[in-house]
């Protein structure tokens, strides 16, 4: 089947649901997610699945939950892996006030300013997962990013 075929027939996909990722402490996973990104706690769950949900915007999730969650505990005995980052995307004007919170909390920041005006910035989690928070101006697409 080519892409051409496939895009005939797939549904698209209108988002990112949730992403959950595994953590080490997930007390100060929580609290770099909500205190110094500020995320919103949407769930906390209990053992033997110990997890914490905080709302990404757009109806989208981000999980966060010990690798004793994972595994034999998960649907489709989901475990950790390694992945380069993900990106968070965040309203326009955002940004320093952002970078401000996240020094203040003692976190390194990369700076990054792209093309066609979109800008990053870079942080590392608690559990070395790379998080990028970006304004757009210009979608991946090639279309102005109208949010």
């Amino acid at each position: 089947m080519t892409s051409e075929t496939m895009s005939d027939t797939l549904a698209p996909t209108v988002g990112i649901y949730e992403l959950t990722l595994e953590v080490a402490d997930l007390a100060a996973a929580e609290r770099f997610y909500a205190d110094v990104v500020g995320l919103p706690v949407v769930d906390r769950w209990s053992v033997p699945r110990d997890a914490t949900w905080l709302a990404l915007g757009g109806g989208g999730f981000l999980g966060l939950w010990p690798s004793a969650t994972g595994g034999a505990n998960a649907i489709h005995q989901g475990r950790g892996g390694s992945h380069v980052h993900f990106a968070l995307r965040v309203p326009r004007g955002t940004l320093a006030g952002l970078a401000e919170r996240l020094e203040k909390a003692a976190y390194g920041i990369e700076w990054r300013h792209f093309e066609q005006g979109n800008v990053a910035l870079y942080v590392t989690d608690p559990d070395g997962n790379v998080v990028e928070l970006t304004e757009l101006v210009v979608r991946w697409d090639g279309q102005p990013d109208r949010r």
